[in-house]
């Protein structure tokens, strides 16, 4: 969130906002050692252990103190004093700072606060991978590798995950906390009214049995004043993008595709009630999704429709016609061409054997022959140009 100082900044110079908390993500922990599978059975850590093999001061599997809480691990490993290799962001992240953050406040003695940021100067036998996708990349192509990257991206990527530590003592998966509403069990603890002090909210290493211990919470940070907006339709527009944060209509399909959580109902309610805190021009219209097909009042303004057409597919529909015209009359162009060319031999026949070809004759199949060609050219370029002007339109 908004940090307390940026908050009394913008407030001494009397610019009123709101945080609206609409979705949270969970940041987990994978490997691929090899024949270590997740759940029953799995790979389980500390913060502390966590915090000791990412920087460096524990460097193989097989450590002790990794197989006091996983006694069958040393007979799933390849080899005895099998490698680990770290993998951490290349540049500044959210999960890195999140992950950080967890590990100081889990395990201060072994990773203190001066190590909590964005972008870290890690220990130089690490690897470092760009983005979620070079994180996954790393961890599945070397055996044995640990890395951070959230939840929903790593099991999309089929990547195993560690079962952590949470502050009541119990080891689970992101899945399992998820399932139980650990997630969204760790924002608890926000302010009761959107447009007060964020700063102090803290997602990370919350009590709860099922809470998971590395959750981000994602905002938008809106003015109360909305009149910088000029048009009246806008600023209505704005406050229907975001009721539709809260809708499961719409924010479902991140939770989905992208394995985020919802914000639950006191994160929710605070959300909307801060929409409300909004200040739009008395004359904005109000604007409704046409979910399924209302009919007439779909094709209306400030209706936002998934059942209607674009105007570029109704301008492409309409040029089907056109087209099948120019087709048939290109092909009967075609055939013309081939009885002037045939003409064109006969007269050079005639010529060679004596007979008196004009060159107003000559005149005139030339001019045909260019009007032909320009046809052709004419039928490329409306056919090309229509079915180029429909498909950069989708």
């Amino acid at each position: 969130p908004m940090s307390t100082n940026d908050y009394n900044t913008l407030s001494a110079a009397g610019v009123g906002f709101v945080h609206l908390p609409f979705v949270l993500g969970a940041i987990s922990v994978f490997h691929s050692i090899p024949n270590v599978t997740d759940g029953v059975g799995g790979l389980n850590l500390t913060s502390c252990l966590l915090a000791r093999i990412f920087w460096r001061n524990i460097t193989v599997w097989d450590h002790p103190d990794i197989l006091a809480i996983n006694p069958n691990l040393s007979s799933q490993l390849p080899n005895s004093s099998f490698p680990i290799t770290v993998a951490h962001r290349r540049l500044g992240s959210s999960s890195t700072a999140s992950f950080t953050a967890y590990m100081n406040a889990g395990c201060p003695q072994f990773w203190p606060a001066d190590r909590v940021k964005k972008e870290l100067s890690w220990p130089a036998d690490t690897v470092e991978c760009e983005g979620s996708g070079g994180m996954t990349k790393c961890i599945r192509d070397t055996p044995g590798t640990i890395g951070y990257i959230d939840s929903g991206h790593g099991h999309s990527e089929g990547l195993v995950e560690i079962e952590l530590q949470n502050k009541d003592g119990n080891y689970l998966s992101s899945k399992e906390a998820s399932a139980r509403g650990g997630i969204g069990a760790a924002a608890g603890g926000i302010p009761g009214s959107a447009d007060m002090d964020f700063g102090g909210v803290d997602l990370l290493n919350q009590p709860g049995a099922d809470t998971w211990p590395i959750v981000t919470l994602s905002y938008v940070y809106v003015r109360k004043d909305l009149s910088f907006i000029s048009q009246a339709p806008e600023q209505s527009l704005l406050l229907t993008f975001l009721r539709a944060l809260y809708e499961p209509t719409y924010i479902d399909q991140c939770v989905e595709l992208f394995g985020f959580t919802a914000a639950p109902e006191g994160a929710s309610s605070v959300g909307l009630s801060g929409i409300s805190l909004l200040r739009v021009n008395a004359s904005a219209p109000i604007w409704t999704f046409e979910l399924y097909v209302l009919a007439h009042i779909g094709q209306g303004e400030y209706v936002i429709s998934e059942k209607r057409r674009t105007y570029t597919e109704l301008e492409a529909t309409g040029n089907t016609g056109d087209i099948a015209t120019l087709t048939t009359d290109n092909e009967n162009l075609r055939i013309l061409v081939g009885e002037l060319r045939t003409q064109m031999a006969s007269v050079q026949s005639h010529t060679s054997a004596g007979i008196v070809y004009t060159e107003k004759d000559a005149d005139q199949l030339r001019a045909a022959l260019v009007l032909s060609a320009l046809s052709f050219t004419f039928l490329a370029v409306i056919v090309g140009g229509g079915v180029c002007f429909w498909i950069c339109s989708k």
